[in-house]
């Protein structure tokens, strides 16, 4: 699995190897439909007023460590590690740069444009949507996490 770094206010946290265990995207585009009646499927008008959101979900395990997730500071434990995710989420969220092998800023396109324009970048700008922990009963271990992000402007 790539590595999966977290930096927001100048502070990275990184995931140790083996503890992301998926990530998922997903594009929605906010579409209206307006059905016709007595017509099929095919004849139903589509709008594409509003534009799309895409959130990223990272889901895994945190498990202690002698490495520190972040330069400076010592979080190797289960619990310091989910105290500072939980920190991130403190309803002023300033923008996280998330980083991976495959999830990268989408480019814009303009109307008319010609699409994909395709993102130099290897990075993208997100905040905390929802953030989950499950401890299970004779897993002390380890601690199952799920974080899902919506993907925005700096």
């Amino acid at each position: 699995m790539a590595t999966v770094t977290l930096t927001t206010n100048g502070t990275t946290f990184t995931f140790a190897e083996g503890e992301v265990k998926k990530i998922s995207s997903k594009i929605n585009a906010n579409t209206e439909t307006q059905e016709i009646s007595g017509t099929g499927p095919a004849t139903a008008y589509t709008y594409d007023y509003q534009g799309a959101v895409k959130t990223i979900t990272i889901s895994g395990v945190l498990f202690e460590t002698d490495t520190t997730r972040i330069s400076g500071y010592t979080i190797t434990s289960i619990l310091d590690q989910k105290q500072w995710l939980e920190s991130i989420v403190s309803g002023t969220q300033n923008a996280i740069t998330f980083t991976s092998n495959y999830e990268t800023m989408s480019s814009l396109s303009a109307t008319g444009a010609i699409a994909p324009f395709l993102s130099s970048a290897d990075y993208t700008y997100v905040k905390v949507q929802d953030m989950s922990f499950d401890e299970f009963e004779g897993l002390v271990e380890e601690l199952a996490f799920s974080i899902t992000f919506i993907v925005g402007q700096a």
